[in-house]
């Protein structure tokens, strides 16, 4: 039982350390991905509006012979 106790007592504060730092990444890397969901969502709706003034724009040229 004193051995088990003596392990415990070593490697508790690693344990600790461990699941601190693994719930930490966690958040850090759910806000970063949240950061570039946003990202992407606003180039997204910049592409559509780019796309529909090039056709626009085709629409006005003369057509190719």
């Amino acid at each position: 039982m004193e051995d088990v106790m003596q392990y415990f007592l070593t490697q508790g504060p690693f344990a600790v350390l461990f699941v601190w730092l693994f719930i930490h990444q966690m958040k850090s890397s759910e806000a970063r991905e949240l950061r570039y969901q946003n990202l992407l969502e606003a180039m997204t709706a910049k592409y559509d509006d780019i796309a529909e003034e090039i056709r626009k724009m085709k629409d006005r040229l003369p057509p190719r012979q």
